[in-house]
């Protein structure tokens, strides 16, 4: 027997967001992913919430079958509008936004978009706090760009490279090696130069997204992994700097199984 939530399509404009519905709680939340997975990754989470929350967990765009019709780069204004028509479709007024690794980028920029009408903000390994050097060299112009993409179809070039930097000590050895897990073939090599390059406009305005949030009071929780050697919990700084009042959670676990092990502290904070 299959208990899999049937995946939903929503169409807006050039845009088409897949979504799974999970849960039958009376408070609302969208959820939103990390690299390389789909909105499947909510399932554990929504079977401990599932009697709090009505979960949309969101497949982001490039990944499971979202998708846009051109590859032109997503800006904050076009990911807030369609997010709105979401909203509206599913007559949703309040609800909480979620996101892990880089779905917290786009949850971020949300959290600056409609703090208004949100009930909480929870943030799992966030992406969109602080952006490496290496991705702005890879992202922001276009003789950076090539250079990526040349790198990303030039495997040993980009390996021999990464070494160096690792021996100059300007590249942590775990990132190298989390790099070469992600890098092994040709489709993730492809989906992390379209993703780099497609979401290099979405980023939050930490500064308002702080304003924002204690504006209009929105609890906020921050969830990291004691283990976790790609977003520590310093990362986050640039952004608790700026806050009032959060929660801030530290789980023994590494990057990847930070959603599981969310799921049981989330239903102390609901």
């Amino acid at each position: 027997m299959n208990d899999q939530p049937a995946t939903r399509f929503f169409r807006y404009r050039n845009q088409q967001l897949a979504y799974q519905r999970m849960g039958a709680g009376p408070r609302m939340a969208l959820a939103f992913h990390g690299f390389g997975q789909t909105s499947g990754v909510y399932a554990p989470l929504a079977a401990a919430l599932g009697n709090v929350y009505t979960i949309y967990a969101i497949d982001l765009f490039l990944h499971g079958a979202s998708k846009r019709a051109d590859s032109t780069h997503l800006v904050n204004e076009d990911w807030c509008a369609c997010i709105g028509a979401f909203l509206a479709e599913q007559q949703i007024d309040r609800f909480t936004v979620m996101g892990y690794s880089l779905g917290g980028r786009f949850a971020l920029v949300l959290a600056e978009c409609f703090a208004s009408r949100l009930d909480a903000l929870v943030l799992m390994a966030p992406d969109g706090i602080r952006f490496s050097r290496w991705y702005g060299l890879a992202t922001q112009s276009t003789v950076g760009r090539a250079l990526f993409g040349f790198a990303m179809r030039h495997l040993p070039v980009l390996h021999r490279v990464g070494r160096g930097l690792v021996g100059l000590r300007l590249l942590r050895p775990s990132l190298l090696r989390f790099a070469e897990v992600s890098l092994s073939t040709g489709e993730q090599r492809q989906l992390v130069y379209d993703a780099w390059t497609q979401f290099r406009r979405i980023k939050p305005d930490l500064l308002r997204v702080a304003d924002e949030l204690t504006r209009h009071k929105v609890a906020t929780r921050l969830i990291v992994g004691s283990y976790d050697q790609i977003v520590p919990a310093r990362y986050l700084l640039p952004l608790t700097r700026l806050l009032t009042q959060y929660t801030l959670i530290q789980l023994p676990t590494g990057h990847n199984r930070l959603i599981d092990k969310s799921a049981a502290v989330l239903n102390v904070y609901c």
